[in-house]
């Protein structure tokens, strides 16, 4: 179990029942519907989940068993939910997850919101506590999401909460900041002491990451407070650690020793078997500060006891830098280089596999984008490049703050000035990275401009002066074979023809009216254009947009229009498509609908040949924005794409 200054993560449990578990066991040998066996084996799973956890286990197995028997879906999934909470008490966070996994999976086919939503809840917790804070802010704000929209403001506190240790662990201070005050202010709001409690740790880390320790502990106090008033043992121990640890930060090393010693007791008293371990090497550290070795040394090795018994690598690696550092003030030479190599060596084990599991994860994303877009045109095969450049940049950054993770936990005490220099480190990454994504997309449309330009001013012009030069030469040359004649008036055909097809291409890959009037104009050009072949009827409606976007927002946006309208002409069979416009104060919406034959998109999703989707996924994602797909066969297709200003 990893340290942290933000020891808080909710996870919604339901409330104890109040029937008597063995009134409830005996209703189980009655001859009652299978529906009822299944809800009171849940409440036996509960009432006996905080009491006895063997038992708790066996009561969600035989759910599970009945739920799958008799094909109940709900049941099925709430035995998995149960399953994976036990496996969260008993600390096997690797299994929990895939329990949680499975419940999910069922609750999405049955659209259940609040069932859904605590099960992402669920998923960010395992997540967290593997280490793993990317998945888990993913699934926190999926979780959020869904209670923001169901107005939970009980459950929407606990998640912000979640997605502040989140930000914690990835040292996204800008974030941590933002919603540990939406947290404590909506805690306020429907005074929930937990949730406020919670909030304080956070905005206490805020504190911390500016280094400024007196209100890093005013707020760590203010939740101290509350768990005292509502005599929550767990929460108290881990506020007193805090307010000893930032204390140490300070320096104020005999401040921090009865509050870090108060923490111990009270871990010890709720026999809490992790954090007891966490807290003696805490105290450990002070000791050395103090330079009192003995009692250092005493509480050391409780630490590292807890730490082989409990299989806690990074608590081990703690207290072997501790060992050698105590070694190395007392004279123990020999000792320390021993402990210095221990600690190196597993920080070593411990940083390469985190490494290796990323570069895994990564390179299996980038390996299979690459495939989905070998047939791309010679521009998009430049963006691609691009692209590897910005996803070798996310690697190196990733990879960068988990290696800073570690560092963080084992050298805190002796390196505050780099939390300064992440923080500045990561803005610059962040930057960097979407200037490049800017630079992929701009670096397309110049590349359309150049080609639209080449094959106008070059092609283009080369053709018109061959086709002067044969009309020039037809009065010259005397001929009456009717043979030649028509061969002539031929070839003078054809180059017309390829001077309108050449002059064609190049104002659809550089519309004037997109450069010089905007989007709306070049969107009323292309569908004028269109619907004069009389083939298709197309309704356009425009509402707002009364003035011009940035650049790249318009070419985006008109480059998916036309691809959707191409994949209508091309493939819908439909006769009648429309198409709306409309700009909100914070959001632009297009539509676009048509009667044909639709498609399966899943299907299409899915297979190498729906690159136009995926194209169109890609550019919309960009801007922030969200595309849906809703088509079925024989249904028609309709497409909607929201864009946030």
């Amino acid at each position: 179990m990893k340290l942290r200054i933000v020891l808080f993560l909710c996870i919604c449990f339901s409330l104890a029942r109040a029937q008597n578990n063995d009134s409830l066991a005996a209703e189980l040998k009655k001859n009652i519907p299978d529906t009822v066996k299944l809800k009171i084996l849940t409440d036996l799973c509960w009432n006996y989940s905080a009491s006895d956890i063997e038992k708790a286990n066996a009561f969600a197995q035989q759910e599970l068993e009945l739920a799958q028997k008799i094909n109940d879906q709900k049941y099925i999934g709430t035995a998995y939910n149960d399953l994976g909470i036990i496996l969260i008490k008993k600390s096997k966070f690797k299994e929990a997850l895939e329990f949680h996994k499975k419940a999910l999976a069922v609750r999405l086919n049955l659209k259940s919101d609040l069932d859904i939503a605590s099960s992402y809840s669920k998923l960010a917790y395992c997540y967290h506590e593997l280490d793993e804070d990317v998945r888990s802010l993913d699934a926190s704000l999926k979780a959020l999401a869904i209670y923001v929209k169901l107005k939970n403001k009980l459950y929407e506190v606990y998640t912000l909460n979640t997605i502040c240790t989140n930000s914690f662990g990835l040292k996204d201070f800008t974030t941590l900041k933002k919603y540990s005050e939406m947290a404590y202010a909506l805690a306020i709001e429907i005074k929930d002491k937990k949730s406020e409690a919670a909030a304080l740790h956070n905005l206490g880390s805020v504190y911390l990451s500016d280094l400024n320790y007196k209100e890093a502990i005013k707020k760590e106090t203010a939740a101290l407070d509350i768990y005292r008033e509502m005599n929550y043992a767990n929460g108290m121990a881990v506020a007193y650690h805090n307010i000893g640890f930032f204390n140490n930060l300070n320096s104020d090393y005999q401040t921090a020793l009865p509050n870090l010693i108060k923490a111990l007791e009270i871990a010890e008293s709720i026999e809490d078997v992790n954090s007891i371990g966490i807290y003696n090497n805490s105290i450990a550290n002070t000791y050395l500060q103090l330079k009192q070795y003995a009692l250092c040394e005493k509480y050391l090795k409780r630490s590292l006891e807890i730490a082989y018994k409990q299989s806690q690598p990074d608590l081990r690696m703690m207290n072997y830098k501790t060992y050698a550092d105590l070694c190395a003030q007392t004279n123990r030479g020999d000792q320390a280089v021993n402990y210095f190599n221990l600690h190196n060596g597993l920080r070593d084990t411990l940083y390469s596999n985190d490494i290796a599991k990323q570069y895994s994860e990564m390179n299996v994303k980038y390996e299979t984008e690459k495939k989905e877009t070998e047939n791309k045109l010679l521009q998009e095969e430049n963006e691609l490049k691009n692209l590897q450049i910005s996803r070798s940049n996310i690697i190196l950054a990733c990879l960068t703050a988990g290696i800073l993770m570690v560092i963080l936990i084992s050298y805190l005490l002796f390196n505050r000035t780099k939390l300064k220099q992440k923080q500045l480190l990561d803005a610059e990454l962040l930057k960097q990275q979407t200037l490049r994504s800017k630079a992929v997309i701009e670096a397309e449309e110049k590349e359309r401009v150049r080609i639209a330009r080449e094959l106008h001013d070059g092609i283009g012009q080369q053709l018109s002066a061959a086709k002067l030069n044969i009309s020039g030469l037809q009065d010259s040359i005397k001929t009456t074979k009717p043979e030649e004649i028509t061969m002539l008036k031929n070839a003078l055909d054809l180059l017309d023809e390829s001077v309108k097809e050449v002059r064609a291409v190049s104002h659809s890959m550089l519309p004037n009216a997109l450069i010089k009037s905007g989007l709306v104009s070049a969107v009323r050009e292309f569908i004028n254009k269109i619907s004069s072949s009389g083939n298709l009827k197309i309704n356009l409606e425009i509402v707002g947009l009364n003035n011009r976007l940035e650049n790249t927002i318009e070419n985006i946006l008109f480059r998916v229009l036309q691809e959707l309208v191409n994949n209508i002409i091309k493939h819908s069979k439909a006769t009648e498509v429309s198409i709306q416009f409309i700009q909100h104060e914070k959001e632009l919406t297009i539509l676009v609908e048509d009667n044909g034959v639709g498609f399966n998109v899943q299907e299409k999703i899915s297979d190498e040949g729906g690159i136009g989707i995926k194209n169109i996924q890609s550019r919309i994602n960009f801007l922030n924005g969200e595309v849906i797909f809703d088509s079925y066969p024989g249904k028609g297709t309709t497409v909607t794409i929201e864009i946030p200003f």
